[in-house]
């Protein structure tokens, strides 16, 4: 009696062929969840940053409309109330209550534990509902770390500022912001 090939079974050849292809499938399945997983993080990234550029823009935007005057790129030597260490004052806002003016500057970090060139405000403390503390003395804070850019355009003849923030994601993307105050 002739036996047929079903009841011989697979050979190891065909077995051998199946395991490879399932690996081979397994491994493409896991490299696509690794870049969906990856891609994730780096739009989550991005949206963090996207979300502290717009708060960033907020507070300076905030600090303007208190403002009598500001000047752009103000003379890194003038008496300004907080130290700026080796930082560059680039916006100095001048409150319509003549106290001293709200500087922000940009340049290196206080501490290591800051991404990189960071933004910061000396200015007077905020109070819990987010107005300004009165008596409260000016205070040198981080406001956004791991600046690339903080751009300040004054169109001529108009008394508004437009603002730029760009900042780089751990991928190497770019966020960027830009508000009006």
């Amino acid at each position: 009696m002739r036996s047929t090939r079903a009841a011989q079974g697979f050979t190891l050849v065909e077995l051998m062929l199946a395991a490879l292809l399932g690996t081979f499938l397994c491994g493409v399945v896991f490299q696509l969840l690794f870049a969906e997983t990856r891609q994730g993080g780096a739009l989550a990234e991005s949206l963090q940053l996207k979300q502290w550029q717009r708060r960033t823009l907020q507070l300076v935007k905030g600090d303007l409309e208190r403002a009598s005057r500001w000047q752009i790129d103000p003379d890194p030597s003038g008496r300004w109330p907080c130290a700026l260490a080796d930082r560059q004052p680039r916006l100095a806002i001048t409150p319509r209550d003549g106290s001293d003016p709200v500087v922000y500057s940009l340049g290196p970090p206080p501490s290591s534990i800051w991404r990189g060139d960071v933004l910061m405000r000396c200015g007077p403390a905020f109070d819990l509902q987010g107005g300004i503390r009165s008596g409260s003395r000016y205070q040198n804070r981080v406001v956004l770390d791991g600046v690339d850019r903080f751009e300040l355009i004054q169109p001529p003849g108009l008394p508004v500022l437009q603002m730029q923030l760009e900042q780089r994601t751990r991928l190497g993307g770019r966020v960027r912001s830009q508000g009006v105050g």
